[in-house]
């Protein structure tokens, strides 16, 4: 009997990037003995009826505060900043002159909430580990620097990743919980990102083989805040964006003969290609997945990976983001359809000094189209 045809979905989020294939009918791969649950996550604003909260997905509230009040030894967070707490009367607050019924109407204790709750398992002396961006404002890692005050079980460093790019932030929004449940998605440490702004994640609940290989994008930025950029980057020349580029030192933008060794595990030594290749066959991760969330909840085989970026921090078997994100969008099938959600769309830098131009996702649309494919 021949067997069962595979449907492939992909599912694309923020920061860091989870491409699902699901393998219907196929038997589990040899030695794949995981087993874990997962759901959607979602922050809906307040004051939007129309629109609803899609049944069966949890509130990113609710899961940051589980994943604090459950953690029992360690906990790692990356944060682009903190604003946990609301302000009002703070005149260099986003939220400065709103009333106290007005925060209430907003939402914004849940975000207080939040931050109690991580206050407590600081307290019960979980090891806190947080890798964050200077933020935006002169108080918006204040939060992360309040819980690390007279707790040496709390530590945070501050990873500036135009030291080491020439420009970019340190954007991934991820919560590892005792080496076993995973948040990863879109919402920032920040009272607005659970009610006030339209956020996806998923969470990830006793999954340790994911949790093991988000942790190595965390431990690499944990490392790379510890050396000296000044010793370890230089300056490439970026053929394809046409620009010279600051990079660290072992960046496969420079020539082999001018790179260094790579501080971080994992690395590995492939043929210079002007840049990043993609990989064919990106180390995947073998795990069967329940969905409680679903009306119909099953335990699924699925076959999946994660691609970080900067490629730089995540060699050896790990795809790079831009790849992720083309294999997702041209892995639709003949009559089916890419849905994208995303705050910006542009075919170049948006933040950076120079202008450089950027066409990769634009030209894998553009062979959708081709093939009369729907986007949404």
């Amino acid at each position: 009997m021949a067997p069962p045809p595979r449907r492939r979905r992909h599912l694309l989020l923020p920061a860091l990037l989870l491409a699902v294939s699901a393998l219907w009918g196929a038997p589990p791969a040899a030695g794949a003995a995981e087993s874990c649950k997962a759901w959607l996550v979602q922050s809906i604003p307040t004051d939007m009826p129309h629109l609803r909260r899609v049944p069966g997905v949890l509130a990113t509230a609710d899961v940051l505060q589980w994943l604090s009040g459950n953690t029992t030894e360690s906990l790692d967070i990356l944060a682009q900043y903190w604003q946990f707490i609301a302000h009002p009367k703070n005149p260099k607050s986003g939220e400065y002159g709103f009333s106290e019924s007005d925060m209430a109407k907003f939402g914004a204790e849940e975000g207080r909430r939040v931050y109690n709750a991580l206050e407590k398992a600081a307290d019960r002396k979980v090891q806190i580990r947080i890798a964050q961006h200077a933020g935006f404002a002169p108080d918006f890692d204040q939060e992360s620097a309040n819980l690390a005050a007279g707790r040496p079980n709390v530590q945070n460093v501050t990873v500036l990743f135009e030291d080491w790019w020439g420009s970019g932030v340190l954007h991934a929004k991820v919560w590892i919980s005792d080496k076993k449940d995973v948040y990863i998605g879109s919402a920032n440490n920040d009272w607005k990102s659970l009610t006030q702004v339209k956020e996806l994640g998923i969470y990830f609940v006793g999954c340790p083989q994911i949790a093991k290989t988000v942790e190595v994008y965390f431990q690499n930025l944990w490392t790379l805040s510890t050396l000296n950029s000044t010793t370890y980057t230089k300056i490439a020349w970026d053929k394809k964006w046409q620009t010279f580029r600051k990079v660290p030192c072992w960046s496969h933008f420079l020539q082999p003969e001018q790179r260094c060794r790579s501080p971080l595990p994992l690395s590995v030594d492939v043929p210079y290609v002007d840049g990043y290749p993609s990989l064919a066959n990106p180390e995947l991760l073998d795990v069967l997945i329940e969905t409680p969330g679903l009306k119909r909840s099953s335990k699924e085989h699925h076959l999946s990976y994660l691609s970080f970026a900067p490629p730089e921090l995540s060699f050896d078997k790990f795809q790079a983001d831009e790849q992720g994100w083309v294999d997702t969008i041209k892995s639709v099938n003949s009559g089916g359809m890419v849905r994208i959600s995303t705050m910006d769309w542009l075919g170049q830098s948006q933040y950076a000094s120079e202008t450089v131009f950027w066409p990769s996702l634009s030209s894998a649309i553009s062979e959708i189209n081709r093939n009369n494919l729907a986007l949404s």
